[in-house]
């Protein structure tokens, strides 16, 4: 005759195994390994076998900062670190990738409390108590509207009230505008 006691007992283990691997499984943090730019869908690195072979994430999604009324688009670098979320904690197709934090390999672009910052390759927004900072390669389309009380480049005054040096009459040019 079966103990029913022990039967029950190692029925909750099995029980408690499987939840504990699900939990395990619900967030593994990786690094980019490839990137799938037209599917928009990406690979991660999430383990290392007992040989050292690399043990790669399904194809996944990666999620993007906003994707509503505001869009943004930022493909992850290869080596970037990310989080591979399965809320179910099966892995597969319905996993994502989440941005996750910044490591050795890709550092923050700003230690600063009080200005927010946007950095992709050479181009670099800066928004903070200073105002909107643009450095890098610039280029604006369209219709541009300017409004303030001064316009400035190089710390030469080029506003509405500007004036220039060394003016001429008729068809000459003049100098630059005056500091």
């Amino acid at each position: 005759m079966r103990d029913l006691t022990a039967t029950e007992f190692r029925r909750q283990a099995i029980k408690l195994d499987r939840a504990e691997r699900r939990l395990a499984l619900m967030r593994l943090s990786g690094k980019v390994k490839v990137v799938d730019a037209d599917r928009r869908m990406l690979r991660l690195v999430i383990a290392t076998s007992s040989s050292g072979a690399e043990v790669l994430s399904p194809w996944v999604r990666w999620q993007e900062p906003a994707a509503g009324g505001m869009r943004v688009h930022s493909q992850p670098a290869i080596g970037e670190q990310m989080a591979l979320v399965s809320s179910s904690g099966s892995v597969g197709e319905i996993s994502i990738a989440v941005p996750a934090t910044y490591d050795q390999d890709h550092a923050s672009p700003s230690n600063s409390s009080d200005t927010a910052v946007l950095e992709r390759e050479a181009a670099r927004l800066e928004l903070g108590p200073q105002g909107f900072l643009l450095k890098g390669p610039v280029k604006i389309e369209g219709p541009v509207t300017i409004e303030g009380d001064v316009l400035t480049h190089n710390d030469r005054n080029v506003g509405h009230d500007h004036k220039h040096t060394e003016v001429l009459r008729g068809g000459d040019l003049t100098g630059p505008p005056e500091g």
